[in-house]
């Protein structure tokens, strides 16, 4: 096999002087060392580069920068662009009205939950409910998300139409912001299965990057042993441990950007009263995040809306953790909280994490946070958690 070699001029390349520590200011006018080079060919590396797909650094940020690769992804700090997701959780638990709910806020523009979301088409493909089923929740959802309609570029595709959901033409030629499963297993039972899982969450990585379409599946954990499942409701229970649970074979989660993990919450803690579920993910990169809190809203009949992020201090559910809450100031560096909390930097870092997602702090800079001091007027009833 023939090797391709590249002649450095060295006359050309600027004199450098090393110093340690020192930061250089460049721009993007001034040559660099690596477009020095050529190939027996005459191409440059430059050129060479974009032959074979390379990135240099001004390439990737100028990705970054744009408006398909947007820094906030389908919903913020959950969901990113072109990539592959999982909501797994039990049975029963309400998984499908609050994929409706993300993928209705989606369609519309509006905050899921709080997160901001980046506006688009959104494809549900519902193998779980039948078509009025599907209607009555998403009639439910777009009144308690205030629309006056259902967003037209919120479509639907169900086994009632008679016709298999082609998958790879639905992202190839519609290219949907956000194409949601529901439920993986009903979709392709032999998708979780050993011999196919990895193929399969690779195809759909694929299917993801390939056309810009962010892909959310939803998913089953199996039934629990003689010991029971863990908690999710538990800082002592690690998220990623938990989400062994999930039925099928580890690929599932191991080939899934976004892990979403969602259950009811520890009926021995006082907030059960409230939350009706809770919700933890992990998204590459970027580690854990959560634990998120949510009621069941309903109507003055009692009928469930949605779901709403519970925002109160005992939720962190630590009594050191709730002080040093109360004594931060309106608005805070990170170093503040650190000096207030007492710890190093990662204990600090994670609490403010939890303080993030359960709606007390927001992140308003680099380092820098507000307290929200939520206590918003609970303006519906709550469902109790046993409702649909």
């Amino acid at each position: 096999m023939s090797q391709t070699t590249f002649e450095i001029h060295l006359d050309d390349r600027p004199e450098v002087q090393f110093e340690p520590q020192r930061q250089v200011e460049t721009t993007e006018a001034e040559p660099r060392a690596l477009d020095m080079r050529t190939a027996p060919s005459g191409e440059s590396l430059q050129e060479l580069l974009a032959k074979h797909h390379l990135m240099p650094p001004l390439e990737v940020d100028r990705l970054c920068d744009s408006e398909h690769s947007s820094r906030s992804g389908v919903v913020a700090g959950l969901i990113a662009h072109s990539s592959v997701a999982v909501l797994c959780g039990d049975s029963g638990l309400g998984k499908s009205p609050l994929a409706y709910q993300l993928g209705l806020s989606v369609a519309a523009g509006v905050p899921f939950v709080e997160m901001k979301t980046d506006p688009g088409l959104v494809v549900y493909a519902d193998f779980e409910n039948s078509l009025e089923q599907s209607q009555e929740v998403r009639q439910q959802l777009v009144q308690f998300l205030g629309l006056a309609q259902a967003p037209d570029n919120f479509v639907l595709w169900t086994p009632d139409s008679g016709y298999p959901l082609e998958l790879e033409a639905v992202c190839e030629e519609v290219r949907p912001t956000l194409l949601i499963i529901d439920s993986l297993r009903s979709h392709s039972p032999h998708f979780e299965k050993s011999e196919n899982a990895g193929e399969e969450m690779k195809r759909l990585n694929s299917l993801a990057r390939k056309d810009g379409t962010a892909i959310l599946v939803i998913h089953h954990i199996r039934k629990p042993g003689e010991n029971g499942a863990p908690l999710l409701d538990n800082e002592d229970t690690g998220l990623m441990l938990w989400l062994k649970q999930t039925a099928g074979h580890s690929s599932i989660i191991n080939q899934s950007y976004s892990r979403v993990a969602v259950d009811l919450p520890d009926k021995r803690k006082s907030h059960s009263d409230d939350a009706a579920l809770i919700l933890r993910w992990h998204r590459r990169i970027y580690g854990e995040d959560g634990p998120l809190y949510l009621e069941r809203v309903c109507d003055e009949n009692g009928e469930p809306l949605g779901y709403r992020r519970l925002a109160k201090v005992d939720l962190l559910g630590n009594s050191d953790q709730e002080a040093a809450f109360r004594n931060l100031a309106a608005e805070f560096t990170f170093k503040q909280a650190r000096e207030v909390f007492g710890r190093s930097d990662d204990p600090t870092s994670k609490w403010l994490k939890k303080c993030v997602s359960l709606g007390l702090v927001r992140q308003t800079g680099r380092g820098r946070y507000q307290r929200t001091d939520n206590s918003a007027l609970m303006t519906n009833d709550r469902c109790s958690v046993g409702d649909r």
